[in-house]
């Protein structure tokens, strides 16, 4: 057993489940214990024993805890001072192969991991989360024979600077009530302060009985403190939304909070919160509206149609319904509830609520659609009521060119550089319509970012920060019904992101509204992204559900905090912010963005580069201007940003595009011109094939670059050149190598050579000679913390790869699936030396061995 220590003097928690037998033997069920230091622990889906014979998890110490398929959640609530790094082992239990992922907060933090046999291994990441927290660890694979086995939690408190008190509160406080809602304003306490978030509380008395208290974290529809007060809003938005019963008085406190990178979090200001009252009208009784509404206003697109109307007198609530028949061939009974989706009259139900603007997508391109809009009343004895009289409308969708107008580019054309770049402003600049925030921006998505959901069952949005491009996501939005709102976790709300943080430019217009930068992402995860840039991260300490990280790196040099999303979209924020840069060149140079809040970590400052017009053409920091054209190169223009360029342009409103989705060279015909982008090897490879070594490598772009010499070696140490390939702007080169030298394996790399005679060299690539050798490549090898294992041919069974060292000791192992061709590997945390990759394909054996240089 782990001996007990107290994190509340030694900055450390722990579980060993010594006390864990509370449960029912060789059956599953949920139970709770009381765990070290106090710590009240539950667990679902789980038995308290640890099996019998080979299904006992070895590795383990003592009393451990077994848990199955996707109901099986391991859980400790409230645990206080923060949480830094965190371990524990797992293993899987009795059959299957169960994997596991932990989650602070409900947001994940590391990677899912699996295991495939009963021998325990150490799961550890860091997490960097300050105050009191919620540990989880969730089995993730489905089917109770998926069955995992964890022991010994141990984690170190997170020693951030303590969270200061507040020492003012917001002001305003404006509420509004229905029969069956309060809406709140108010105004947020203004710069500079440390203030990011806010608690609201509603109650039913004129004090409170109980306090928040520092340190507690609460969520919406928590009583604080078993008193008198329930949680109505928790975060950074100043406006709220209360579902509460009629004809009740009900009082409003807004507390100031610090809870953001502060140690304690969080820490409220319990003195004097903004309050106020408000009284719910009765419900009165329904009456059928007298009047429809009037004014229809419809906009078309090829597969959608937006609208408007004016409302009708005394009447709270619209139907509209769409059809592709004139009439429709039923009547709306009153006390019915129709929803979203739901047939009738031959036609489908698109909205029900207050709103008097409606959007539908998914529609066929040149069609004739009819629209009705009937008045109704909710809120009322028996409700709802309905006009029977529509407002009705028609309107056939377009069937117009998406594509780039024909000479949209062609003054551009023959150009480079700062005068490109230019050109590209005026261009991207030209017939730019200043969106309104709201309804804007909100209205835009419907056309920018909305796509079927896998099940081609529903209309979602294309969030970038919850979608999983290889399986199912951990959750989706609807269009207008998921838009933020007050979050509490992940999947709580969609909002509306500046991929490039609006501190960055002071808020400032028309910055502030240009949806090509303005993406519809989780409103927790965009909370989590903060205000950092995008970068990659080796050091994680908070991950998303889809796999998005935020965490430190080593970014060409800049090792602060940035956040880094899936490989989908690296390449979507990158060109993004390559038309920031060029939109709004002028504007970064005359009010030098650099000098505002955290920008500094990117933008180039007039002491980083006191020549405005250097400054002017390179506008990004050297790191992440190479970072940029990294992920540009790593993941080009996708249909998705194709799709988005064309809604904007035509759709949205804005009218405008971007020219670095519509024509990927200029990126690097513009800032090549900086000088700070030399020729970069983004992957080098080779592989045997019959009696010659086929080598391939991809080149970022080229300036003042002469060739790139081949040489071989066959002891790693001397080099001799084989040929040369001269530099000619090109994606990819390749090089074949037919001439082979005695011996087992051969060492091949790239000296790159500038017109100056500068050369660098790229990494080091081993080649196999022998057959058994020839069906894998590995690389990059040498490597530091991560490689890939490239298959010549598909496994045919499901697998697993193990690395060894050079003794024949089993090291790290992971599942490999039937069908994979590229296997990443993460071996960050192997000592430097030389390694062996093992992995069995029906009855073949496929081995090959690499090198740690740290």
């Amino acid at each position: 057993m782990l001996t007990v220590l107290s994190y509340c003097s030694f900055g450390q928690g722990t579980e060993s489940f010594s006390n864990s037998n509370v449960g029912t033997v060789n059956a599953y069920t949920n139970f709770s214990w009381t765990g070290d230091n106090g710590l009240s622990w539950s667990v679902t889906n789980a038995r308290s024993d640890e099996g019998s014979g080979s299904s006992v998890a070895t590795g383990m110490n003592g009393d451990y805890i077994i848990y199955r398929d996707l109901t099986g959640i391991l859980t400790c609530n409230n645990i206080p001072n923060g949480c830094g790094t965190i371990s524990f082992k797992y293993a899987r239990a009795f059959a299957g192969s169960p994997s596991v992922a932990l989650f602070i907060n409900g947001m994940q933090y590391g990677i899912t991991t699996s295991s495939t046999n009963t021998a325990a291994a150490v799961f550890s990441t860091i997490v960097n989360v300050a105050g009191t927290f919620k540990l989880e660890i969730r089995q993730m694979s489905s089917g109770t024979g998926s069955r995992i086995a964890i022991d010994d939690i141990a984690w170190t408190s997170f020693n951030a600077t303590p969270c200061a008190e507040p020492t003012e509160q917001p002001t305003g406080l404006v509420l509004n009530t229905t029969p069956t809602s309060v809406t709140g304003s108010f105004t947020t306490i203004p710069s500079p302060t440390t203030v990011e978030n806010y608690l609201v509380v509603r109650s039913t008395s004129a004090t409170l009985s109980a306090l928040p208290v520092d340190g507690t974290s609460y969520t919406v529809g928590q009583v604080i403190g078993g008193g008198n007060g329930t949680v109505v809003a928790v975060g950074s938005d100043p406006a709220f939304t209360d579902n509460v019963s009629p004809s009740t008085q009900y009082y409003y406190f807004v507390f100031a909070m610090n809870d953001v990178d502060c140690g304690g979090a969080p820490n409220y200001n319990q003195v004097a919160p903004l309050t106020g009252t408000a009284t719910t009208p009765a419900l009165p009784t329904c009456t059928t509206p007298a009047s429809a509404p009037t004014a229809l206003n419809l906009t078309a697109a090829n597969t959608s149609i937006s609208g408007s109307f004016t409302a009708a007198a005394n009447t709270n609530r619209y139907l509209t319904v769409i059809s592709t028949t004139a009439t429709l061939s039923a009547s709306l009974v009153d006390g019915t509830t129709y929803t979203v989706g739901q047939a009738f009259g031959g036609g489908t139900v698109v909205a029900f609520g207050t709103a008097t603007t409606f959007s539908i997508s998914g529609l066929t391109a040149n069609t004739p659609y009819y629209i009705f809009v009937f008045a109704a009343n909710a809120e009322c004895t028996g409700a709802p009521f309905y006009n029977a009289t529509a407002l009705s409308g028609t309107i056939t969708t377009t069937n117009n060119s998406t594509g780039i107008p024909v000479g949209f580019y062609t003054a551009a054309d023959g150009q480079t550089c700062q005068t490109l770049k230019t050109t590209l402003k005026n261009i991207a600049s030209a017939n730019y319509t200043q969106l309104t925030y709201t309804p804007g921006v909100w209205q835009a998505y419907q056309f920018t970012d909305i796509r079927r959901n896998d099940a081609n069952t529903a209309d979602i949005i294309w969030d970038i920060y919850s979608d999983n491009p290889t399986g199912p996501e951990p959750y989706t939005f609807t269009y207008q019904t998921n838009q933020c709102g007050t979050y509490t976790g992940e999947g709580s709300c969609y909002n509306r992101e500046h991929s490039t943080p609006k501190s960055w430019f002071a808020d400032a217009y028309p910055m502030y509204t240009d949806v090509h930068h303005l993406y519809p992402t989780d409103g927790y995860v965009n909370n989590v992204r903060n205000n950092f840039p995008y970068g990659e991260v080796t050091n994680i300490a908070r991950q998303s559900l889809n796999g998005s990280k935020l965490g430190t790196g080593t970014n060409f040099g800049y090792s602060g905090t940035v956040f880094e999303p899936i490989n989908e979209y690296k390449g979507d924020v990158a060109r993004t912010s390559l038309y920031m840069a060029t939109r709004y060149e002028d504007e970064i140079i005359a009010n030098n963005w650099s000098a505002n809040g955290t920008a500094n970590a990117l933008f180039l400052s007039p002491s980083d580069e006191p020549d405005a017009a250097k400054r002017r053409l390179q506008i990004y920091d050297a790191w992440y201007l190479q970072t940029v054209f990294k992920w540009i190169g790593q993941d080009p223009v996708s249909q998705k940003e194709i799709d988005r360029n064309n809604a904007i342009y035509y759709q949205s409103g804005q009218g405008n595009r971007n020219p670095y989705v519509d024509h990927p060279e200029y990126a690097a015909m513009v800032f090549q011109c900086t000088g700070v982008l030399p020729v970069t090897i983004t992957e080098f490879t080779g592989a045997k094939y019959n009696e010659s070594v086929l080598l391939k490598w991809f080149a970022t772009y080229e300036t003042s670059f002469r060739s790139f010499e081949i040489e071989r070696s066959t002891d790693a140490i001397s080099f001799n050149k084989i040929g040369e390939v001269n530099g000619r702007n090109l994606a990819n080169y390749t090089f074949n190598d037919r001439n082979l030298p005695k011996g087992s394996i051969v060492y091949y790399r790239l000296k790159m050579i500038d017109i100056d005679g500068n050369f660098k060299y790229s990494s080091i690539v081993s080649i196999k000679l022998d057959n058994n050798f020839s069906n894998a490549l590995i690389y990059p090898n040498p490597t530091a913390d991560h490689l890939n294992v490239k298959l010549l041919d598909a496994l045919t069974e499901n697998s697993v790869l193990t690395i060894l060292d050079i003794s024949g000791r089993n090291l790290q192992q992971q599942q490999v699936a039937k069908g994979q061709l590229n296997i990443p590997v993460d071996v960050k945390n192997l000592p430097s030396g030389r390694y062996f990759i093992k992995i069995s394909n029906n009855g073949t054996v496929i081995n090959q061995s690499f090198v740690v240089i740290k």
